[in-house]
């Protein structure tokens, strides 16, 4: 596995981890989680995170993962004080993921 496919890979887990911990854990004031308090349509939030990290990981070029790296951005600050700020490492490590370059084949030819 390439280097920068296996940030990529850490950063869809940190996404998966903050999808879980928005859904399930205790953040309501009355000790209520998200999925408590708003059903499971609050699967179809968490899961954009994952999916903006999930393709970079199956196209596996630059481009994606810049791309990606962006609208996460975009979507934690949008989102910062509901679920956003629990994906902020997956975003983080994406953006790690986009900075890092892809290798250069040394293939004769």
């Amino acid at each position: 596995m390439s280097r920068p496919k296996l940030v990529v890979a850490v950063a869809f887990v940190a996404a998966v981890v903050g999808a879980f911990v928005a859904s399930f854990a205790p953040t309501y004031s009355s000790g209520a989680s998200t999925y408590d308090e708003n059903g499971s349509s609050v699967f179809v939030v968490v899961s954009v995170p994952i999916v903006l990290t999930l393709i970079p990981l199956l196209v596996g070029n630059r481009t994606a993962r810049i791309v990606c790296a962006v609208v996460l951005w975009l979507g934690c600050v949008i989102a910062m004080f509901s679920v956003g700020i629990f994906f902020i490492p997956a975003a983080i490590v994406l953006t790690i993921a986009a900075v890092v370059r892809d290798p250069v084949s040394t293939s004769p030819g």
